[in-house]
């Protein structure tokens, strides 16, 4: 097969693949090199002055089948300097982490596999140790709830008629309670603050200013005075509304009295 149609197959519009190294059963080697010939300076942020000082040797990154084989891309560890920077620096690959041994291509498909099954399924799958598997899986899984967090602030924000809801849960019945914060016409949940009391709530406003950045058109909460006070010392203008749990709870109360 001809060079250009394993570039194609590869996806990785930065390489341009040199040759075949190997290939065996169930082993596929491919030597590739960048396309660009140098890179920008992280300092200075230009290659108008950036030179090649040599390479490191070649790096073997894990990719995604090939002919069903497990296939492995070498690309060299390119050194630069940035003569006016004065600056050394290693070539940075997209499609790689740095000192990474996975490409991202196959740490997302292993992810995704391991999603659909277990952790151990897809390491059999993979050929791949658990302990590997279940770690790009914590990785990926902080990088989500980065992304998670990020969007449903984002769309608080800019919600024109946004309802928070602020409700506590027990940790430990009687002793240690947290706070859970709630867009609850974007039923989702924006973050969660360790404790219920007034200082415990006035902390989290200090030192969260995208909260202060809402703008809530009413805030949906239980009675206690704590949650009635920061409320309106942060979203004076929010109408505070008696979530119906208690309310009914209440009245409940009043007609078992009667």
């Amino acid at each position: 097969m001809q060079i250009q149609y394993i570039n194609e197959m590869l996806d990785i519009p930065e390489l341009q693949v040199r040759q075949i190294r190997s290939m065996v059963a169930d082993e596929l080697h491919i030597e590739a090199i960048p396309r660009s010939y140098k890179q920008c300076c992280p300092l200075c942020k230009s290659d108008q002055n950036v030179i090649r000082k040599g390479s490191n040797g070649m790096r073997m990154v894990r990719h995604l089948l090939v002919f069903a084989k497990k296939t492995f891309l070498h690309v060299p560890s390119i050194r630069l300097s940035c003569t006016t920077c004065e600056a050394g620096f290693g070539w940075f690959y997209e499609f790689v982490g740095p000192k990474q041994r996975y490409s991202w291509f196959f740490c997302f498909n292993t992810v995704e596999q391991a999603l659909g099954s277990t952790a151990a399924h897809s390491a059999r799958m993979q050929q791949l140790p658990a302990s590997t598997v279940q770690r790009m899986h914590n990785e990926a899984l902080l990088v989500e709830c980065e992304r998670i967090e990020k969007h449903v602030w984002t769309e608080a924000k800019e919600m024109s008629n946004l309802v928070l809801g602020v409700d506590d849960f027990a940790i430990q019945k009687g002793h240690t309670y947290n706070t859970g914060i709630h867009n609850l016409k974007g039923e989702t949940m924006l973050d969660l603050l360790p404790g219920q009391k007034l200082n415990d709530l006035r902390a989290y406003a200090n030192t969260h200013p995208d909260f202060l950045l809402l703008n809530p058109k009413a805030v949906v909460m239980d009675l206690a005075q704590a949650y009635h006070t920061w409320i309106s010392e942060c979203f004076p203008q929010a109408i505070r509304i008696a979530d119906r749990f208690h309310v009914h709870g209440y009245v409940i109360d009043s007609v078992q009295e009667v």
